[in-house]
């Protein structure tokens, strides 16, 4: 009798190692990234290799296309520990940290590779401090690539702006460019712009290449500014709660896929062009300026520097002196 019970205990015991042998950490991402979009295809390809480098240790449970809110909420949600990680753009880490849109100031780089070269080689040392302040731990970048604008009539320049009702993402230095332009700028979400658009509530949209080609943007506002006046980055960040619970060996896993940044912005840059022709087949107005026109859209940003370091305030000055070094060391 007493062999028999020593024998279960011994077999439960072996049981519940093998369970903690097999046990594996799941990580909660948030993001209103489309599924079916670059930044979903990106972000799948970055779970299946911490999955495989993990040998099934480590796996992301991608809550993609905004199910479960807006990009603020998520931000807030993972400052908290709420929520794991956040696969977001530096729009909604603004609200929070003003100092993040700095990386958008208009026409801030003076070349794509340019801003690609700051992105990945140097936003790690210029921001990574101010997220860990509020609760977040950057893995990688993110790119979310060049706003355009989308318009109900032609704009060739940035007085062909004026007067019209112009949708922005949150941000101080946005609103203030486009208000600049003589624009109304109106701060509103990628879900509230759609209806706006189709009402005349707004006349105009400020968005992402690709992120507008991805929602039906050119349906609603079929004239396409390839201005290029902002450039989006963001980040894949976990929440600091939720990166102190990880052994240094999940750690390590986890900052395996911080290089997998690069190939995004590549696919992410590639694809603007594409899709702008693929919309002009279709029948949109995809408005390539001329070299003159585009020294316009420059020379209307010549003064914004100053007074973007001026609006978001806090470590603004700091920051924006971080990046103009970060562009000198890149090179044009």
């Amino acid at each position: 009798m007493k062999t028999k019970t020593i024998s279960l205990i011994i077999g439960a015991a072996l049981g519940l190692a093998v369970g903690a042998a097999q046990a594996e950490t799941v990580l909660r991402v948030g993001s209103v990234a489309p599924s079916k979009s670059p930044w979903g295809a990106w972000i799948t390809k970055v779970a299946e290799q911490l999955e495989t480098v993990s040998g099934g240790q480590m796996k992301m449970n991608l809550l993609l296309d905004g199910q479960i809110g807006d990009e603020v909420t998520m931000t807030r949600q993972a400052m908290k520990g709420r929520l794991d990680m956040i696969y977001v753009s530096n729009d909604p880490l603004a609200v929070i940290m003003p100092e993040m849109e700095l990386v958008s100031t208009p026409y801030l780089f003076d070349s794509a590779a340019q801003g690609t070269c700051v992105q990945h080689e140097h936003l790690a040392e210029i921001l990574e401090p101010l997220m860990v302040e509020n609760n977040l731990v950057p893995i990688t970048w993110m790119e979310v690539g060049h706003t355009i604008v989308f318009a109900n009539r032609p704009v060739h320049r940035p007085e062909d702006l004026a007067g019209l009702k112009v949708r922005v993402a949150n941000g101080t230095i946005k609103r203030d460019f486009m208000s600049a332009l003589g624009t109304t700028p109106s701060p509103l979400s990628v879900a509230d712009m759609i209806p706006a658009l189709q009402t005349g509530t707004i006349d105009a949209v400020n968005i992402p290449t690709v992120y507008g080609i991805a929602v039906g943007i050119p349906k609603l506002a079929p004239n396409i500014t390839v201005s290029n006046h902002f450039r989006l980055v963001g980040s894949l960040a976990i929440s600091q709660r939720s990166w102190t619970k990880l052994s240094d060996q999940e750690k390590e896993w986890l900052m395996s896929v911080a290089p997998m940044g690069k190939a995004l912005s590549a696919a992410i840059l590639g694809a603007e062009a594409a899709l702008l022709g693929q919309v002009k087949e279709a029948g949109a107005n995809v408005i390539e300026l001329s070299d003159a026109d585009m020294a316009a859209w420059r020379a209307s940003a010549a003064d914004t520097q100053a007074g973007a370091v001026k609006a978001v305030g806090g470590r603004g000055a700091e920051i924006m002196a971080k990046l103009e070094a970060a562009k000198a060391a890149c090179g044009s």
